[in-house]
Order: structure tokens, then C-alpha cells, then sequence
């Protein structure tokens, strides 16, 4: 199979899931639909207990300053990488940098759709900022792993989607966001970082068969 024909399954999947995203923001910016409302029945007053304890730690860990920090050493290596004319590996670092960045920026969709809170904060709600700026990272170290160590790609995939879950539960249980929030910023992510990985040409492919 050919990079382009490979490419653009990614792109058809990427777009159809950044759509959702769009559809479900504008469904509930202005509502808050029934699941959202029994999710934080259910959730009730923990974020004062020990489950709200273990919740902020994980949102101080796994945060938007993690984003940065990865996007910093992306950098960092890619100069280093420069200096010691490895341009190949440049480019790569270079490249899943520009990702993370691209799939981080679908956080400013909060300022169209300017869903408020479950509490009182001065920050629209949707989509969730904490589960964008992690799965931007989730999404660079699979695309990472896929072209860098294959074997372990299964292993990274599973701990980085459990990183994503966690960190909207953490927010759903701080009563920061609906689960919608949650939702629509993994969908937006998702969807935006295969469009955009498949564009800058870091999806892996696979040789076509010779004749």
C-alpha cells in the first residue's frame, strides 16, 4: 500500500471524528444534556474527599504544563539533532512538534461554543483544556513509537489512552467539566491529529508489494 492510499483512510477517520467534535459542542454549549447531569450527581461532593485529592495530583501531573514541557524538549532535541547533522531525525522531532502544537490549538474552539462550567470559573468549559493539551502529547508518543519502536507500539497506545481517560475522570470528579468536555476534546484531538499526522507524513506506510 502506497503513502498516499494509506493516508487516506487517516484523513476520512480524522475528519469524520473532528466533526463530532463540532456537532456535540454545539449540541451542548448552551444545555447540559442528561448524561452530563447524572455523571456529576454521581460524582457529588468527592472532589472534597480522598477520590478529590488523588484527582487534583492528577491534574497537576497531567496537565497542560506537561504539553509544554514535551513541546520544549521536542525542540531541544531536534536542535541537538541539528547540531549533529542528523537531519533525518530533525525533520522527525521537528515535525511531531508542529503535531502537538496543531492538535493543542483545538482548545481555542472554547471560545465559539462558550459552555460554562459545572462550577464557577473564569474559562468556558468545552472542550476540556487539560484532556486536549494530554492527548496532544498521547498522540506524538504513539506516532513516535510507530516510527521509532513498532514492537512497543501496543504498550505505548494502551498507557496513553489510559493517561487521556484518567485525566477526564480527574476533571469530571473536580467538577471542572461535563464528561461531554471530556468527550469532545479526546474526539477533537483524536480527529485533528490523524488529519494532521497524515499530512506532515509521520503515519507509517507500507511498501507496496513488488510485482
Amino acid at each position: 500500500m502506497t503513502g498516499r492510499a494509506t493516508r487516506r483512510p487517516a484523513i476520512l477517520l480524522g475528519a469524520l471524528l473532528a466533526a463530532a467534535s463540532v456537532l456535540l459542542g454545539w449540541a451542548v454549549h448552551a444545555t447540559v444534556p442528561a448524561p452530563d447531569a447524572w455523571a456529576l450527581r454521581a460524582v457529588g461532593e468527592s472532589r472534597s474527599g480522598p477520590l478529590g485529592t488523588v484527582a487534583r495530583v492528577v491534574s497537576t501531573v497531567l496537565s497542560p504544563g506537561l504539553a509544554t514541557g514535551v513541546l520544549v524538549l521536542l525542540g531541544a532535541l531536534a536542535g541537538v539533532q541539528c547540531l549533529r547533522r542528523r537531519h533525518e531525525a530533525a525533520w522527525l522531532l521537528l515535525r511531531c512538534g508542529l503535531l502537538l502544537g496543531v492538535c493543542w490549538l483545538t482548545v481555542l474552539a472554547r471560545y465559539a461554543y462558550r459552555r460554562v462550567r459545572p462550577i464557577d470559573y473564569p474559562q468556558w468549559s468545552y472542550p476540556s483544556g487539560h484532556v486536549t493539551a494530554v492527548g496532544s502529547v498521547a498522540v506524538v508518543a504513539v506516532v513516535l513509537c510507530a516510527r521509532l519502536a513498532a514492537r512497543q507500539l501496543r504498550t505505548v497506545a494502551l498507557l496513553a489512552l489510559l493517561a487521556v481517560l484518567v485525566t477526564g475522570v480527574s476533571r469530571v470528579v473536580l467538577r471542572m467539566h461535563w464528561p461531554t468536555d471530556v468527550l469532545g476534546a479526546m474526539l477533537a484531538v483524536g480527529g485533528v491529529g490523524l488529519v494532521a499526522a497524515a499530512l506532515l507524513g509521520l503515519l507509517p506506510t507500507r511498501a507496496a508489494p513488488s510485482a
